[in-house]
């Protein structure tokens, strides 16, 4: 029995060690700005379960976040191209702010029209759609406005906000954004911030990596 605790141990081990090596291969390239947050500012962690619907569920592992400041001056900030599960949001001047928008690219050589030119309720953009042999399509989710999907960022410190795309029946293709609370997933999420802020800085003007190939159906 000991010594099938102890195999079961180990094994527990090795994934986990596992997952965090998955995740420096994922998401490190893409890490190429300074993410801790200062006496002035804050830092938000977008961890986001971004899918499209062509209309078969496609996952898509690499974006961008937006979030745009409730209140005068706070701007619209963008995260650096990155995991979905890990796009953060550094610089930000107190107070709160509403996630505006989910983007990823995604391959249209199997996609169909219809998808291609949503509807003004199917809750998503494809921004300037062209043809499949010109590259891959920008996907734009526009979340609705409330307040689930707002977030308070306070100076010197990071949030967190878990959210996920998700089918609506108006079409084939639409979705809408809601908050996911996970309470493993953000302690992950803090975890792994901390362990870059703890590394060496890294440029901020350093070129971000090449992103991966556009996810396809």
């Amino acid at each position: 029995m000991k010594r099938l605790l102890g195999c079961l141990l180990v094994c527990l081990l090795t994934a986990a060690a596992a997952g965090e090596d998955d995740f420096d291969r994922r998401c490190g390239p893409f890490q190429a700005q300074r993410l801790a947050p200062s006496a002035d500012t804050g830092v938000v962690i977008v961890d986001a379960l971004l899918r499209a619907y062509a209309p078969v569920e496609i996952t898509l592992d690499y974006g961008v976040a937006v979030l745009r400041g409730i209140g005068k001056g706070l701007g619209v900030h963008s995260s650096a191209y990155s995991c979905t599960d890990f796009m953060v949001i550094a610089g930000l001047r107190p107070g709160r702010y509403r996630l505006s928008a989910l983007e990823a690219r995604i391959s249209s050589v199997t996609l169909p029209q219809r998808f291609l030119y949503p509807m003004p309720n199917d809750g998503y953009q494809i921004v300037n759609p062209h043809d499949w042999r010109e590259g891959p399509q920008l996907y734009r989710v526009q979340p609705p406005r409330t307040p689930e999907l707002q977030v308070e960022v306070s100076a010197g410190e990071v949030s967190y906000l878990g959210v996920e795309v998700v089918h609506t029946r108006f079409s084939a293709h639409a979705v809408t954004v809601r908050r996911r609370a996970d309470a493993a997933r953000e302690q992950l999420a803090r975890e792994r911030l901390q362990r870059l802020i703890g590394a060496p800085a890294t440029d901020a003007s350093a070129p971000a990596a090449r992103p991966p190939a556009a996810a396809t159906p």
